[in-house]
């Protein structure tokens, strides 16, 4: 591992983490694997595995579809089936074997300066596996995106019920406030990942961006300098992942700023000051 760089991108979900795995995907200096989230450590920690595998065999089945019927494959198509199987084969969803992850994710990196893993869901790690991971070769380093607390809930209820059209929204926002739906509201919790990052890691190990600045040259030029990596342009206009769009009422958004509070007095902490990306879409509450 001389001379290359592992980095954990370990969230926030519908923080800008594909937009970004999508960038670095295509530097000439760096090779990351076709699955963009191998949850190889939360699946340790919390037992997901096979759920995981499940996710992956139909998402690969979709993908053995589409070959059969284009005449051309997609290139892209082509990788992220091999590297699918090749993780199938690598991780049973419950063996530890950190050598044999490794490999999987040097593998094809040659010379890269940089290789690594997109998993937003470590984010909900404990201190002692972000600790662990910190220490799995010579040089890693972690990346965690923030977003406006209301936004990125907002973003992630329209991703997993926009379809479900405006009373699945409600519901879902009605799940958040009463604590229902704890899925959504542990991806929010920037206070845990944090303090846990804080505690398991000397401070020059991570690195933090707000995805509302994301998108500009001189966030990008920040996070190459901290990976070690050249400074090349970004398709700042490429949209990964679209939600469904729909309009968060006021009042919702007052709801959930309310319930939220904790979070957002914690990153103003822990920062210094709020992004005034944040306090502009703030209401009265």
């Amino acid at each position: 591992m001389s001379g290359q760089t592992f980095i954990f991108c370990v969230g926030a979900t519908k923080a800008g983490t594909s937009w970004l795995y999508d960038y670095l995907n295509s530097h000439r200096e760096c090779q990351l694997p076709a699955v963009k989230e191998l949850h190889y450590f939360d699946a340790l920690e919390h037992g997901s595995g096979a759920w995981h595998r499940k996710q992956l065999e139909e998402r690969l089945d979709g993908v053995r579809a589409r070959l059969a019927a284009e005449d051309t494959p997609k290139p892209h198509q082509k990788r992220l089936l091999k590297d699918g199987e090749d993780w199938l084969n690598t991780f049973d969803g419950e063996t530890r074997d950190d050598a044999a992850y490794l490999s999987f994710v040097q593998k094809a990196a040659g010379d890269a300066k940089l290789i690594g893993d997109f998993t937003p869901a470590y984010g909900m790690l404990k201190e002692a596996t972000f600790r662990a991971m910190a220490g799995l070769t010579d040089t890693v380093r972690f990346v965690y995106l923030m977003r406006d607390p209301v936004e990125r809930i907002w973003s992630n209820i329209r991703m997993v019920a926009g379809q479900g059209g405006r009373a699945a929204l409600d519901a879902k926002i009605k799940g958040v406030l009463d604590g229902t739906a704890t899925n959504i509201l542990e991806r929010s919790n920037y206070r845990r990942t944090l303090n846990r990052l804080n505690a398991a890691l000397p401070r020059e190990m991570f690195h933090i961006e707000f995805y509302e600045r994301l998108f500009t040259p001189d966030a990008i030029a920040r996070l190459c300098a901290f990976l070690g990596i050249t400074h090349e342009p970004a398709q700042f206009d490429r949209v990964v992942h679209r939600s469904v769009s729909a309009d968060l009422p006021a009042a919702q958004r007052a709801q959930l700023q309310a319930a939220l509070k904790p979070q957002y007095n914690f990153v103003e902490k822990f920062m210094g000051e709020l992004p005034s990306e944040w306090t502009q879409k703030m209401v009265s509450v």
